[in-house]
């Protein structure tokens, strides 16, 4: 694995978005190397949005230094911040904040449209090809409202990944969904995982969770959200190894 350190918070207050007076999370100390996949546990309203929307640049921080890809946020020019976006996939929870009044196949071109130099034709073949590997290509015409809320994730995440992305940064993305659903976001997520390293690339993925279920298989590293503090646990084997209370009961119904 690259200990190439993609994302980095140092001392950051995690604020809410609409109340930026409101600390969530505070001082938070986080490096993200490249390669690695993050679970990040916490309960309801314990700011694990807010964590992840900070890490993606698209919060600001209450304090503290963010650095995306080795440069400062406060010291970006706005022409570097919008490279940075085109390096990072965000699929948001509760449907994705797809836009209403487009079909599935445009939610997926949008991102094309802005940072890909494509002719018309290569364009809907590359909105093809994401709606086949989502399997969402009978969906293609239709509105997002028509869709049920774990399609319309499907949908967030063809358009998160429509162009190269370095990082994926999911909000809970298994949340809700059976057994067969969050096996399919795992396989592809693996396997997105492994095409990117076999091109000599690395894909980071930062996941929140409301548990560790499904996660054990993939993830490399493991934090929870516990009474304002952001704690990071280790792999796999440290986290298997630990008696501490609240770390066993993100385990309760690990699968």
């Amino acid at each position: 694995m690259s200990e190439t350190t993609v994302i980095e918070l140092h001392e950051v207050d995690i604020v809410h978005e609409d109340a930026p007076s409101q600390v969530l999370i505070r001082s938070v100390n986080w490096q993200i190397h490249a390669g690695q996949c993050w679970a990040i546990g916490g309960d309801p309203a314990s700011g694990k949005s807010s964590l992840l929307a900070t890490a993606a640049g698209l919060n600001r921080p209450g304090s503290g230094t963010l650095k995306m890809f080795g440069r400062a946020l406060a010291d970006a020019s706005e022409a570097e911040q919008v490279a940075w976006r085109r390096r990072l996939g965000f699929v948001f929870e509760n449907g994705g904040r797809l836009l209403t009044h487009l079909t599935v196949a445009e939610n997926v071109a949008l991102p094309l449209e802005y940072h890909a130099d494509m002719d018309e034709a290569t364009l809907f073949a590359r909105v093809d090809e994401l709606l086949t590997r989502t399997e969402l290509r009978p969906y293609a015409d239709a509105l997002p409202s028509r869709l049920s809320p774990r399609l319309q994730q499907r949908v967030a995440l063809a358009r998160a990944i429509a162009v190269p992305t370095d990082v994926l940064l999911l909000d809970d993305p298994l949340g809700g969904l059976g057994l067969r659903d969050a096996r399919w976001w795992l396989n592809l997520l693996r396997a997105m995982q492994s095409e990117q390293k076999s091109k000599g690339g690395a894909l980071t993925i930062l996941a929140t969770c409301g548990d560790f279920r499904g996660w054990m298989g993939l993830a490399t590293d493991f934090a929870i959200l516990q009474g304002e503090q952001f704690r990071t646990l280790g792999g796999r084997d440290e986290l298997l190894a630990s008696h501490e209370p609240a770390v066993r009961e993100f385990l309760a119904t690990a699968i």
